[in-house]
């Protein structure tokens, strides 16, 4: 029995480690990539929060002024008459700020727009997460196969030092050539480990895009060579009108014409009604008092507040129109990018990579037979690596700019609009002519 249960805890404790074993040797795919980061990255758990804040926000302006109690004594000692306190006065009265001119609807409208702007920050930080984390994505991609190439070279190095070595033994070199081929294989293998840390840094990078501090994957998987259809410049113009960074500026005119509205309607005074019972001299004899006031706007009639909010709303225009001109040279460079990658990609496997392996394999069969020295073949060897590389980073850099493309292209996942309908802004009756 005792076995039994030894056994049994034995395996409750390694279970989760050999879950956790086999999560890191697994291969993570760039849409399990972009589902982890919508779950966990922080930048995007915080807008829980400020829509959170938005939604007391409204709670707040929707509640109406507190009622205000008061006690007023009168004549309760002094001089002569007053001396004894028959004179007194009581009055206990409640007054209640009654708020005119829209105040509270207008107040409520305003943060029910900040409302809609958070959602609408909340799809810019979305598609701007998104894109960060396609680009590590690619990155990690791109690593893995400098290591790969890397990792050839190493072998092609090797390979070489075995025939030099063959060479050097039969007298047809020098021994020279053979410290020469082991040099290469040496600064090959520096590649290699380059080529590691690059991949860790690249790793720990895309973790962090949803909140890991360490990486539990072991490798990526995607096509680094996959090439979509070509899109046109003007195509992507229309599309980019749809980007939710430039769709959410409707929703900061509501915002700021709804704060220029709520300022107009401080405006207007308020009435404060009152009314109690009044308790005169030592009788207690009970009279009822009522009232009012209202502020005559003489001095305040928030002037400098409806000036700045006229500001603000003035100014959108022209902070919209830069918003634009930056997002369309922001796909104006993509999109150059993109072509440049496309038509280096297009010359490197068309010309330069089938060059440079016919000459390396050319000059590999004839340094094994004498013709050519080594020299000549280690240049061939690292003029075809250095296209190789070249045609990694092509790819990489096609892959990203298509990110940029999507990202400024991309549509929101929803319409964020106001759940009350805008208050009708109160006109001031027109004064009868005698």
């Amino acid at each position: 029995m005792f076995t039994r249960k030894f056994l049994k805890l034995l395996f409750l404790i390694a279970l989760p480690l050999a879950a956790t074993a086999a999560e890191k040797s697994s291969s993570l795919t760039l849409s399990e990539a972009l589902a982890r980061t919508l779950r966990g990255n922080p930048e995007l758990a915080g807008y829980n929060w400020d829509l959170r804040a938005a939604e007391a926000r409204i709670l707040q302006a929707g509640l109406r002024p507190n009622p205000e109690l008061a006690l007023d004594i009168e004549n309760p000692t002094g001089s002569g008459p007053y001396q004894s306190g028959d004179q007194m006065e009581n009055t206990l009265t409640l007054s209640q700020l009654i708020e005119l001119g829209g105040k509270r609807p207008a107040r409520i409208y305003e943060a029910e727009t900040g409302r809609v702007l958070v959602q609408w920050d909340y799809q810019v930080k979305r598609v701007e997460v998104l894109k960060t984390t396609t680009l590590a994505f690619i990155e990690v991609l791109a690593a893995q196969r400098r290591l790969e190439l890397a990792s050839e070279i190493v072998k092609v190095a090797e390979e070489a030092v075995t025939l030099t070595d063959q060479r050097v033994g039969v007298g047809k070199v020098s021994a020279v050539e053979s410290i020469r081929a082991k040099v290469a294989v040496s600064s090959a293998r520096i590649e290699v480990e380059q080529a590691r840390r690059d991949i860790a840094t690249a790793r720990g990078t895309l973790a962090a895009q949803w909140g890991a501090r360490e990486a539990d994957f072991a490798t990526v998987s995607g096509d680094l060579d996959q090439h979509r259809e070509p899109v046109s410049l003007n195509d992507l113009r229309v599309r980019l009108l749809r980007n939710p960074d430039l769709a959410r500026w409707t929703a900061e005119r509501e915002k700021r014409a709804a704060s220029l509205a709520k300022e107009e309607t401080l405006a207007r005074p308020d009435l404060i009604l009152k009314a109690g019972p009044r308790m005169e001299g030592k009788a207690d004899d009970a009279t009822f008092v009522a009232g009012f006031s209202i502020p005559l706007p003489l001095n305040n009639r928030n002037e400098g507040n409806i000036a700045e909010a006229r500001a603000n709303l003035a100014k959108l225009d022209d902070e919209k129109r830069a918003a634009e001109a930056r997002a369309f040279a922001a796909l104006n460079e993509a999109y150059q990018k993109l072509s440049g990658a496309e038509r280096e990609i297009s010359i490197l496997e068309e010309s330069v990579i089938p060059g440079a392996k016919d000459a390396e394999k050319l000059l590999t069969e004839g340094y094994a037979a004498g013709r050519f020295t080594q020299f000549e073949l280690l240049d061939a060897r690292r003029t075809l690596s250095a296209a190789r590389v070249q045609q990694v980073r092509a790819l990489a850099d096609y892959r990203k700019a298509r990110a940029e493309l999507d990202a400024l292209t991309a549509q929101p996942t929803e319409l964020p609009r106001p759940r009350i309908a805008k208050p009708a802004a109160s006109k001031p009756k027109p004064t009868k002519r005698k």
